[in-house]
């Protein structure tokens, strides 16, 4: 067993902490030097699509991915809340985190939501989210910028070093994902850079056999392509990632990246569900409490 602990001299400035920041947590030397040293990280912007819904687990799962996002310069976050109305617990968690964001609104449709019995991949999922997202990009931003556009769920795990990779993209670059499609991982075959096959298991018809987190576009491509939206019907589960590649590349174009798909740097981690004592319940003990108003 090999147990690392780095002495900290308390007898150092305690009234200017940060001076002495990356002595003490030597682990942030890599990604801050990597990335704020990388000049294509302060040329070339990444617009993060995140869709959110409401749900015990949305704070955590925001703010372990806030936490990742400090370690990485020039990102932009657009956040797509799963509500009528942009909620104000919500409002005040981004407001926390001090990063660039904009907080933008739209409710799925009851007859799209899975039901009480039914799996959630059953049903399309952040689709209207990630249209508002796209939508916002066509109107905000400029068409020749030189960016790149991503889409985040929120409760995926990422590393710093992916965002790397996202700056290398040209047109569209592709990557492993870890822990999806019933396997440890799915990911583009490549030869000499270019996409051959995919190793995946799910649907196997694909075109674009990737999770969503598997890829992202040069912004140019989603102005060029100003008139597509994700497909919101029951019968396009699995089928959002190869429409939107299938509408603005082709397989031959694709980027490998990620030391030729062979590294895993972001996994389609899901945050288990929280059980939690029925309202009813805590009515009856004399206890109320508004998941909505709760931050």
């Amino acid at each position: 067993m090999i147990l690392y602990i780095k002495n900290i001299d308390t007898r150092q400035d305690c009234n200017k902490p940060w001076e002495h920041l990356l002595e003490r947590y030597p682990a942030l030397v890599e990604p801050i030097r990597e990335s704020w040293n990388d000049p294509s990280s302060f040329v070339r912007k990444i617009y993060m699509i995140t869709p959110t819904k409401t749900r015990a687990e949305q704070i955590p799962d925001l703010t372990r991915l806030a936490q990742t996002l400090y370690l990485i310069p020039n990102l932009f976050w657009i956040v797509v809340e799963d509500e009528p109305q942009t909620t104000l617990r919500l409002r005040r968690l981004l407001q926390s985190f001090n990063l660039p964001f904009i907080h933008l609104n739209i409710a799925t449709p009851d007859y799209l939501k899975p039901t009480q019995n039914q799996s959630t991949w059953r049903r399309p999922r952040g689709v209207f989210q990630k249209n508002i997202g796209l939508q916002w990009l066509r109107t905000n931003t400029n068409k020749n910028e030189d960016a790149l556009v991503y889409f985040a769920d929120d409760d995926n795990t990422y590393h710093w070093k992916l965002f790397q990779e996202i700056r290398k993209v040209q047109s569209v670059g592709v990557w492993p994902v870890g822990l999806v499609g019933e396997l440890l991982y799915e990911r583009p075959i490549c030869l000499n850079g270019r996409v051959h096959s995919w190793f995946h298991y799910m649907y196997r018809k694909r075109k674009f056999a990737t999770d969503m987190a598997g890829f992202a576009i040069h912004l140019r491509l989603i102005h060029h392509y100003s008139t597509y939206v994700f497909n919101v019907s029951a019968t396009s589960i699995a089928e959002q990632e190869s429409q939107i590649l299938n509408t603005m590349t082709t397989i031959d174009q694709l980027e490998c990246l990620a030391n030729n798909a062979t590294k895993i740097y972001v996994w389609h981690t899901k945050t288990q569900s929280t059980f939690l004592t029925s309202i009813e319940k805590l009515r009856n003990a004399g206890m109320k409490y508004d998941l909505l108003n709760q931050l």
